[in-house]
């Protein structure tokens, strides 16, 4: 019975020794609670720069002065003193429109006006005797007056009837012949200065303001293989209206009648934020629903911040807000990057 209680208890002892074995075993087994995880990543710093970008747009040529030929008043076209393609200076004789009736009144008033001078002479004369009274003398040469007066007004009718060039430049497609009747307003043809000649061009309303008056383009025509280069003069204050751009005009010499109007050229221009810039690198860009986010780093922790994005590069993104040029933005890591993740950041070298 001793021996039967003896043994009892050693097997009770060796199943409390395995129990204690088996316990601490599976403490030693337990892993231990790690904390949270941290990014490895590389990080830049905003650059400040000029932005320049090329862009293209398609220009034409235009007259510097453009002006149909044409008569301040009616009658018939007695002659034409010009040719389809002939240059005329300022001030040169381009037609005569037939001004027989008004030479003819003319011719009549010259005779009244003789006349008229003739009596008033003779009323003076009177006068100085004291044989006719003065109010009678007054009459006579207020005639005399009025008579030169109309003269000069068909003096000016004649003129009228003289067509002279505004300016000096080259006759386009005659549109009468002569012996056609003429309306005030009637195209007879046109005259084109072609030199210096104006380009124009437009671009769209969100680079308003990155081409300004005195900036530099160049452009090419299909006739040549050569780069010209021009100054932006003329920065339209409105939009079109019928496609929303704005109208740019530059002028350039026209000495060899190289550029023609209405002549096509493909124009290229720089566009220029204003004052300085701030680029980072394409790939710092992430796309949101909402436009476009940056990942940077603030106290050692991740935070996204929403950008507003202005040109492209090929490797570079403008910036117009959302960050500064002191904040650090992530560049690698950014697919495993969360808000609030903590980060051991390297700064980028420039390449």
């Amino acid at each position: 019975m001793t021996t039967r209680i003896v043994c009892l208890l050693m097997m009770y002892a060796g199943l409390l020794a395995v129990v204690s074995c088996g316990s601490e075993d599976a403490k030693t087994a337990a892993p231990e609670k790690k904390g949270p995880a941290t990014l490895v990543a590389e990080v830049v710093l905003p650059e400040v720069s000029d932005l320049q970008q090329q862009s293209t747009s398609t220009g034409t040529f235009v007259a510097e002065d453009q002006v149909q030929i044409s008569s301040e008043t009616s009658g018939y076209l007695k002659k034409l003193y010009f040719t389809e393609g002939a240059y005329k200076a300022k001030g040169a004789l381009l037609a005569k429109i037939n001004d027989a009736e008004l030479q003819a009144q003319k011719k009549k008033l010259e005779v009244e006006l003789d006349y008229a001078k003739s009596e008033l002479a003779r009323a003076r004369k009177l006068g100085d005797l004291q044989a006719i009274r003065a109010e009678e003398v007054d009459r006579l040469k207020n005639a005399a007056d009025v008579i030169a007066a109309d003269i000069m007004v068909m003096d000016a009718q004649i003129a009228k009837t003289n067509v002279y060039a505004p300016f000096s430049g080259r006759v386009g497609v005659k549109m009468l012949s002569e012996g056609a009747y003429v309306s005030p307003g009637t195209g007879m043809a046109e005259l084109h200065r072609l030199d210096p000649i104006k380009l124009e061009f437009f671009i769209p309303e969100k680079q308003a303001g990155t081409v300004t008056t005195g900036d530099e383009i160049t452009f090419t025509i299909p006739a040549s293989k050569d780069t010209f280069r021009a100054e932006v003069y003329l920065v339209s204050p409105t939009l079109d209206e019928q496609n929303r751009s704005l109208r740019m005009r530059c002028r350039l010499s026209n000495k060899k009648n190289l550029f023609l109007p209405g002549g096509y050229a493909e124009v290229q221009y720089s566009l220029q934020s204003k004052g300085g810039s701030l680029l980072i690198p394409a790939e710092a860009i992430i796309p949101v629903l909402e436009g476009q986010k940056v990942l940077v780093v603030e106290n050692g922790l991740v935070k996204s911040r929403p950008v507003e994005v202005g040109m492209r590069t090929s490797t570079s993104v403008q910036i117009l807000g959302g960050i500064t040029e002191r904040d650090s933005v992530l560049v690698t890591g950014i697919l495993g990057a969360t808000d609030g993740m903590q980060v051991k950041a390297k700064l980028k070298e420039a390449r």
